[in-house]
């Protein structure tokens, strides 16, 4: 038997800041849910680290920010992040980006273009 994700995952091509008690990067986030996200980057935090993380999403100047998650598994220089706290609005925005995501690139890229 497969393991089976409670939320679907999305593949994304985003930046991203992240920051911790004892380190801050950039990277780019490869996939996304409303639960977390995969990043790619050359600074790897370690498994269970706590930090804050900001998404420029592609419809936006101004970037999603999750206030807490927890750093899951790292693997060379991709790291999955738990997400814990997001405001109510950077909740629906995540949510809005994900439905748009799920009905097709087609939906997002002209949403994006207003």
């Amino acid at each position: 038997m497969g393991y089976t994700r409670k939320n679907p995952r999305f593949d994304v091509n985003f930046g991203g800041t992240f920051a911790g008690e004892f380190l801050a990067g950039r990277g780019t986030i490869i996939n996304l849910s409303v639960g977390g996200c995969s990043i790619e980057s050359p600074v790897t935090p370690a498994a269970q680290a706590v930090m804050g993380l900001q998404i420029q999403l592609p419809d936006s100047q101004w970037p999603l920010e999750v206030r807490q998650a927890v750093v899951r598994w790292t693997r060379g220089t991709t790291f999955g992040l738990e997400f814990h706290t997001l405001s109510a609005a950077d909740t629906a925005r995540l949510q809005q980006l994900l439905y748009d995501l799920d009905q097709g690139p087609l939906v997002v890229m002209h949403r994006t273009a207003r």
